[in-house]
């Protein structure tokens, strides 16, 4: 029986990703700015604090990872957004 994606288990995977430097989940940072769910693909929009975030590599893989653990995730994709100068 395949098991069923959801927005709320992804958040969940996500809460125990942490940015490094604040100490905090992506989830509670609110980096998470959408989640799309086609059967076992997932696809992420992030924003973190700064387009040249240090550790935006770090993050991104971790993100990755975590979503990846979800059980029937085949595929994930995260892409990073970049807040626009109003």
């Amino acid at each position: 029986m395949a098991t069923s994606i959801t927005e709320q288990k992804v958040l969940d995977a996500l809460r125990k990703v942490m940015d490094p430097e604040l100490n905090h989940s992506v989830v509670e940072l609110g980096f998470i700015q959408d989640v799309d769910i086609a059967g076992d693909f997932v696809h992420l929009d992030i924003q973190l604090t700064t387009p040249h975030c240090p550790f935006a590599d770090r993050i991104v893989d971790s993100i990755r990872g975590a979503v990846a653990a979800i059980p029937g995730v085949r595929e994930v994709e995260v892409e990073r957004t970049c807040l626009k100068d109003a």
